[in-house]
């Protein structure tokens, strides 16, 4: 079973109309909804599009590991759907669980931590 992506967003805007004021400094919020090939709907995986200067201006005063960021040296819409549609095309599984926990390690899935038995789930 492979997955593909059914859309991309960015958190609070429209990704279409977003161009940071300084390309080489920037983090944004981004979404993408993934499912199986071929399937209706699918999950929401969020990581951050970050820039090293940005990363390093706000976020390196000391050790930091960095989890569902993908850095870019330059803001570049194309190259940023690109290297996350090769992410999600290299994963497959024999379930949708496979996949999406898999995913999760790069990006938050939105039921990373969701526990069907919790009293509050």
């Amino acid at each position: 079973m492979r997955a593909e992506i059914k859309s991309y967003s960015m958190v609070g805007g429209e990704l279409a109309n977003y161009w940071p004021d300084d390309p080489t400094d920037f983090c944004v919020g981004m979404d993408v909804t993934v499912g199986v090939i071929g399937g209706a709907g699918g999950d929401i995986f969020s990581f951050e599009v970050c820039s090293p200067k940005w990363f390093h201006k706000n976020r390196v005063d000391k050790p930091t590991v960095a989890r569902h960021v993908l850095f870019v040296n330059e803001y570049d819409e194309a190259a940023i759907k690109l290297a996350v549609h090769q992410l999600v095309n290299s994963v497959f599984g024999e379930t949708w669980d496979e996949i999406a926990t898999t995913l999760a390690r790069y990006m938050f899935w939105e039921f990373e931590d969701y526990d069907a038995s919790s009293p509050s789930a």
